[in-house]
């Protein structure tokens, strides 16, 4: 029985171990090609792809790997990160010219800015997993992107928190930074994604269950309408078949 025990705790230490040298090796990987900053997005696409992977337990090499989904998804994921970029520099673009205005417009202009930093944090955390899953425009990706995130609001919230509870942290406070820099080149990145890609595919799985349901239905419709249209062949067949006897 101890023997047992003992054999199970170390199969348990080696998966264990096994794991985070895959999380280490794809937390270098992400570091690395994301470094001329422009490909982040190609990367953060990346870093899901391979994360989602780890998480089925999927064979393969970690370098390899990555590498075959930064090319696969270098322009879509790339032409994201700039949106995104663009998109977070003109509101705080918008954010810095409010904050020099006063009076019942400036509040208009306030409720404005605070629901387009809403919609971007809705979106976010859903759209390069989903680049790096499946195939779609970039627009419908957003929208996707935008609506999974209100239908899992819960999955959302801990993905958000995920990347941007240590991150806010490590601006508003840089002695944190400071202190902790070299766990985001080790292993952070990688671990933020294994952990959130957990939640992820649950979201991404009932999707797929959705879509198949849908099929299924339209599956059934279709065979409904041929066999109906098999029935009113046959019977104007018939009523032609009386006609000639008729005769």
């Amino acid at each position: 029985m101890n023997k047992g025990k003992q054999v199970d705790k170390r199969n348990f230490l080696l998966k264990a171990w096994e794991i985070f040298g895959d999380i280490f090796m794809l937390n270098v990987m992400f570091v690395l090609f994301s470094l001329p900053i422009v490909t982040i997005g190609a990367s953060l696409c990346a870093l899901y792809a391979v994360g989602m992977k780890l998480v089925n337990r999927e064979d393969g090499s970690i370098t390899k790997g990555f590498v075959r989904e930064f090319k696969r998804n270098f322009k879509q994921g790339t032409v994201a990160w700039l949106v995104v970029v663009f998109v977070a520099v003109a509101i705080w673009g918008e954010l810095y010219y409010v904050a020099n205005f006063g009076g019942v417009m400036a509040g208009v202009y306030k409720v404005v800015v605070v629901l387009e930093i809403v919609a971007l944090a809705l979106v976010l955390p859903f759209l390069f997993p989903q680049i790096a899953r499946y195939e779609n425009t970039l627009w419908n990706m957003v929208k996707n992107a935008f609506l999974l995130s209100i239908c899992n609001l819960g999955k959302w919230l801990k993905i958000f928190l995920a990347w941007f509870a240590p991150i806010a942290l490590s601006v508003i406070e840089p002695k944190v930074f400071f202190n902790t820099w070299y766990l985001w080149l080790v292993i952070a990145f990688g671990l933020i994604a294994y952990g959130t890609s957990h939640s992820l595919l649950a979201v991404f799985e009932r999707v797929g269950e959705v879509k198949e349901e849908e099929v299924r239905r339209e599956e059934a419709e279709m065979k409904k309408r041929d066999t109906g249209g098999k029935i009113r062949k046959r019977a104007m067949m018939g009523a032609e078949s009386e006609d000639v006897n008729n005769e």
